[in-house]
């Protein structure tokens, strides 16, 4: 009986163990976690490059390399940067030490930074550079934690086909001068120009009411 009872224990602890809140979770211990995830299954394919979206979140638009992805509360604003990448772009990133967050992230081969602002409204403004891709989006501060984790599972997972953005790049040098954006520096909810390009090709001809959580 006693045998039983300890391989019972045994079997049931590591999914206790696994239970922790997230909100019970350190930001340093979630973009550890995040960066270090292996992906195996995608569920997003796009011309040159495919990524995972989690449960819960789903693509509402894309436009070239920008897409808009939205769960429940808020709206996530996710930029590839495929030019940076095929050239193999590299930059640092400097801490903002008037920011709510702020470090660089690198794993193995991938690098990029987050950024975390407080806006006027006692929102929070989160960005994320990681692997060659951009998300930008508004949130509650008990939220951020989540946020930050369901973002870097995003930027993550992308997979580029280097042989498929050579064709296209060679084929749209012109369109992809004009959508290419410095995601190596970092934006304000009201400067980012990520966000306002966002909202010139995906809302400019539509009567569309914007989520009220990316209004300042």
């Amino acid at each position: 009986m006693k045998k039983k009872l300890i391989l019972l224990s045994l079997f049931i602890c590591p999914f206790l163990c696994g239970c922790t809140s997230i909100q019970d979770t350190s930001l340093p211990d979630i973009i550890a976690q995040g960066t270090e995830k292996k992906v195996s299954v995608y569920n997003t394919y796009r011309q040159g490059y495919k990524y995972n979206l989690p449960k819960g979140i789903t693509s509402i638009d894309t436009t070239e390399y920008n897409e808009v992805l939205n769960s429940k509360d808020y709206t996530y604003y996710l930029y590839i940067d495929a030019v940076s990448y095929y050239n193999k772009v590299i930059e640092t990133y400097k801490e903002n030490q008037q920011a709510y967050y702020s470090k660089p992230i690198s794993y193995e081969d991938k690098y990029g930074y987050i950024e975390i602002n407080e806006l006027k409204n006692g929102k929070y403004f989160i960005e994320i550079m990681y692997n060659y891709a951009k998300i930008e989006v508004i949130v509650k501060e008990k939220d951020i934690k989540a946020t930050v984790a369901n973002s870097l599972s995003i930027l993550t997972s992308v997979d580029f086909n280097t042989n498929v953005l050579k064709t296209l790049l060679d084929e749209e040098e012109s369109q992809f001068k004009e959508l290419n954006f410095n995601i190596f520096d970092t934006n304000s909810a009201d400067n980012s120009e990520f966000l306002q390009t966002i909202d010139d090709y995906i809302y400019q001809d539509e009567d569309e009411i914007h989520d009220t959580d990316l209004i300042n």
